[in-house]
């Protein structure tokens, strides 16, 4: 029943801690919480693993909110894992939290709120909002460990204009003593979900030999070349490897050498000292920017190539252009890798984001 009284937010809960906690947030800040659980696993899947559907019914039940589930097995097997598996198979290294982010989580999350009539649309990141200039943007949390901003650059003004992010101005471990505090320990005391969800724990390889039978072939083993052609050893197949790696490569001798390149028509890598893969400079061509007025400026930015715990941003600057988006280093990174995301970030703001495709090993160390 609809309470006239409040605005209606709808939450996307997983079950765990921090999406329950943010639905006693937002009942804190006065909303009328409205839950929703996406079931993305495989009708085949143990019953053990579909638990975090029944978890986050338990919680709704608990806090006398109302709650959907809705079934998207299909459209993620499509849009997130074929999108996984695919881009190992084209010599990439794929995202998908933040595909999924893209495609299903966050695309569904703004049409079930229409149709739901919700205002607004919350979930249990720990990051913040930040206006200016009638633009909205992410900003990260409070909490340095804990900080998503990276995984959210994607998103579009028309969903960020509804977001709510009840845990931003919080830390991890004051969520959890909140929850112990509310009776809420077997919550407070769940392992915390790492790693990329659908896997739940299974080699990567396995995982898509098992979904895919058809590509061990494309998994057999392959020859390793240095830069000058020479082959110098073996790899267990090139969808196993990223660039900047070394473990796993069976060389002649100590060469100390990683991965520079993935042919994947051919099932080669290519390596390369570690001194070489450095670069100071790239082009994007898929990527969003915030602000679209910002057409051929230069911007100072900080610049984040991975997740958490990672190494620091690195200070850079970007010059935006309608197709093409140049990307310089004030100090050189080390292996980047195509498919990966990239982010930019003015201040503790994130100002925009892509994925890495075209670029060069130019900066020698």
């Amino acid at each position: 029943m609809c309470d006239m009284g409040k605005t209606r937010v709808l939450l996307g809960m997983s079950g765990g801690v921090d999406s329950s906690m943010s639905a006693w947030y937002l009942q804190q800040m006065d909303y009328e919480v409205v839950g929703i659980t996406f079931n993305t696993l495989s009708p085949l899947s143990s019953e053990k693993s579909h638990g975090y559907i029944q978890e986050a019914k338990d919680l709704a039940q608990r806090l006398s909110i109302e709650h959907h589930v809705m079934d998207v097995y299909n459209d993620f097997r499509t849009s997130v894992i074929d999108y996984f598996v695919d881009e190992y198979l084209n010599g990439r290294t794929p995202n998908p939290c933040i595909r999924c982010n893209e495609t299903i989580k966050w695309k569904l999350l703004y049409e079930e709120s229409e149709r739901l009539n919700c205002d607004k649309i919350a979930t249990g990141h720990y990051v913040r909002l930040h206006h200016e200039n009638n633009i909205s943007y992410i900003q990260k949390g409070v909490d340095p460990v804990k900080d998503q901003s990276y995984f959210l650059w994607n998103l579009p003004q028309h969903v960020l204009n509804k977001c709510v992010f009840p845990l931003g101005n919080f830390l991890k471990s004051e969520v959890k003593d909140k929850a112990r505090d509310l009776g809420f320990n077997h919550m407070a005391g769940k392992k915390e979900s790492m790693g990329i969800c659908f896997l739940q724990g299974e080699n990567y390889r396995d995982f898509i030999t098992r979904l895919k039978p058809e590509i061990n072939q494309q998994l057999a083993e392959g020859i390793v070349k240095n830069q000058q052609g020479e082959t110098i050893g073996k790899h267990d197949g090139f969808p196993l490897y990223t660039i900047g790696q070394k473990r796993g490569l069976y060389l002649d001798k100590n060469h100390g050498e990683y991965v520079s390149k993935i042919d994947a028509q051919n099932n080669i890598l290519v390596t390369a000292p570690k001194s070489t893969l450095y670069s100071d400079t790239l082009s994007i061509h898929n990527f969003v920017l915030c602000d679209s007025n910002n057409q051929g400026e230069e911007l100072l930015v900080d610049i984040r190539i991975r997740g958490l715990d990672a190494v620091p941003p690195t200070p850079g600057k970007i010059i935006i252009s309608d197709k093409e988006l140049k990307v310089s280093f004030d100090t050189p990174v080390w292996a980047l890798t195509p498919g990966q995301s990239i982010v930019f970030y003015t201040n503790d703001i994130v100002i925009g984001g892509g994925i890495v495709d075209h670029f060069e090993f130019n900066a020698p160390q």
